[in-house]
Parts: structure tokens; sequence; C-alpha cells
């Protein structure tokens, strides 16, 4: 893969073992990689034409206290999600291992490694590499999906198709956001 040392590209968190809930900075529609941000996600939204996608899950072994603070940092951004945006910014510097870090701005694996607690991580390989060792599951997603019957909910519209000029709207809107939180950085 292009600049990276993972063969997956995502990172989502969840609390329950199931994974109907599970939380991640990504797009909030299928056709538009740029209207992302804080989401709640559902696993099927994984599943495009029907293709099975590989994934890892790691569960992570967390003290007490550690659980309690990764659980207020969760519940932080459920809070303030509207003021949180995708970090276009830090997505681009990611390959090349640079960060370009702006407040309440998230790539997926910054916010994971943010909720986790390692703020020092670099990238999705070096996630995986701290995590691999609390894997739990590896396989296609599609097998999770039929054993725990994993849906979205009603009126989901991750799939809805707004089209081009929606998406470059959603660019320029993104943009100018990240430029604002810059000029306050």
């Amino acid at each position: 893969m292009f600049l990276r040392n993972s063969r997956y590209s995502h990172v989502a968190l969840s609390l329950d073992e199931k994974l109907y809930t599970v939380y991640s900075f990504s797009r909030k529609r299928h056709d538009s990689p740029f209207s992302g941000g804080f989401m709640r996600e559902y696993p099927v939204h994984y599943i495009i034409n029907a293709m099975d996608v590989p994934i890892k899950l790691c569960r992570v072994d967390m003290t007490e206290e550690e659980y309690t603070a990764a659980r207020a940092r969760l519940n932080d951004a459920i809070e303030r999600s509207e003021s949180m945006i995708y970090n276009l910014f830090d997505a681009a510097a990611l390959p090349f291992g640079k960060r370009y870090r702006l407040k309440d701005a998230y790539t997926c694996v910054s916010f994971a490694s943010y909720v986790l607690g390692m703020d020092d991580v670099k990238d999705i390989g070096d996630l995986e590499n701290r995590l691999s060792r609390n894997t739990v599951f590896e396989g296609g997603l599609n097998e999770l999906i039929a054993k725990h019957s994993l849906t979205t909910p009603e009126g989901d519209c991750y799939y809805e198709r707004r089209g081009l000029i929606a998406a470059a709207r959603d660019l320029c809107t993104l943009v100018k956001r990240l430029m604002l939180r810059r000029k306050c950085a």
C-alpha cells in the first residue's frame, strides 16, 4: 500500500463486544470523503458492493483509572461532536511520518490514540503494532456482522447519494474550518 505500514486504512473504537456502537472520525456520507467528523459508525457501512473487508479487533487492557479517563475523553467527544472536525491536514501529513495537530480536529488514528491515552502514536501501523498483542479477532467483517446480526438504524443516510458538487462543497467547508483553527492555534 502506498506510504502505509499497515494493511488497514481505518481505526474505530467500541466499548461493546458486539460492535453495535462504534466511534471514529470518518466520512459522514459514502460518496463524500470530506464530509467527515466525529461519527457513530455502523460496521455495515464498511461493506461496499457486498465485498468483505479485512479487520483486526484488539481488546485494550486498561486499569480502571485508564478506562475511566478514556471513557471521559470519549464522552467529551460525544457531547462536543458538532465542534470537532476531520483533520485533513494531519491525514495528508501522516504518510510522511509527520503530524499536523489542531485543536478538536482529528483523523481516525489520532482520535483513537487520543481516547486510548497514546498521544505519541505516529501512524496506523504504529497503533496496530502497539495493540497487536491484544488481537481478539482477525478476519472478514462479514463474519462479525452475521454473528452479531448487525444492521444500520432506521433512517440511516450514509449511502444516500449527494453528488460531486456536494462533495466539493464539503471539501471547501472543511478546509475553511481547518484554516480558521490553524489561525487560532
